[in-house]
């Protein structure tokens, strides 16, 4: 569409997009407002299937969590994102013995797959496809 050819667009350069006469703030704007609405619906059902939440419900190591199963399973790739959750999920239990050491262990793993994996698990078919066209 339109709308995606103009993300792709600033994703890759916002001088050149803005000087191909797309207009980024309005983009940018969008791309915000349809994130924050996810969110808020996410937020919702989460409240609702909760019942009630609080601010120590959100504390950094839930941002971190989420933040690994996403890099582990590959950006962008809906399988990939779900392979990390099932990961990360597992990897907790098999350390339960070294609690004290899970965070190195999730770092280590970060590592390892910037190292050997850059693109995660199972990676976005759509992104490989960019990468190997501009190879």
């Amino acid at each position: 569409s339109r709308v995606g050819r103009a993300w792709i667009a600033m994703r890759e350069d916002e001088d050149a997009a803005s000087l191909m006469g797309i207009d980024v703030l309005k983009y940018k704007l969008m791309a915000f407002a349809i994130g924050a609405s996810f969110a808020g619906v996410g937020g919702i059902i989460f409240a609702a299937r909760q019942g009630s939440i609080f601010p120590d419900d959100f504390s950094l190591m839930v941002s971190i969590n989420v933040l690994c199963l996403i890099i582990i399973g590959g950006m962008g790739s809906i399988p990939g994102v779900l392979l990390g959750a099932v990961a990360l999920i597992g990897i907790p239990e098999v350390l339960r013995a070294v609690a004290l050491y899970r965070m190195l262990a999730f770092g280590a793993l970060l590592v390892i797959m910037m190292v050997f994996r850059p693109m995660g698990f199972i990676p976005s078919t759509r992104r490989r496809l960019e990468l190997r066209r501009q190879e």
